[in-house]
């Protein structure tokens, strides 16, 4: 099991320069990933399309020109508290660094997860 987030943004990200600890990314095929000892994190940044990955009209309400998403996943669910921090700030630095992001559950339940960010500028 895993923990799912989404984050939308209207420009297109910087990756792996808008990671914390952007050196230690490593870039397979189409996703991104932070691997540490029992956990890791997976960063799939994508390009919206009416047809997949749209956003729903919550989050399209609060951004309306979305067209970039990066889906971030922490493995496994029963990660630490300092796992879940980690991801946090993976979602508020991407959030922050494309100056209006948004962010939702991928799936509807967080667990643990406190984020919960608005439009930022």
């Amino acid at each position: 099991m895993n923990t799912d987030l989404s984050v939308w943004s209207s420009p297109p990200f910087n990756l792996p320069d808008q990671f914390p600890e952007a050196k230690l990314w490593i870039l397979y095929q189409d996703q991104w990933a932070f691997k540490a000892k029992g956990w890791h994190v997976l960063v799939l940044p994508t390009l919206r399309s009416d047809n997949k990955d749209a956003p729903d009209t919550a989050m399209l309400q609060k951004l309306p020109d979305a067209s970039h998403v990066a889906y971030v996943t922490l493995e496994p669910i029963g990660a630490d508290p300092a796992e879940y921090a980690f991801v946090e700030k993976i979602v508020r630095r991407l959030a922050l660094a494309t100056g209006a992001s948004a962010l939702m559950p991928k799936h509807e339940r967080l667990h643990t997860m406190r984020i919960r960010l608005n439009k930022l500028k």
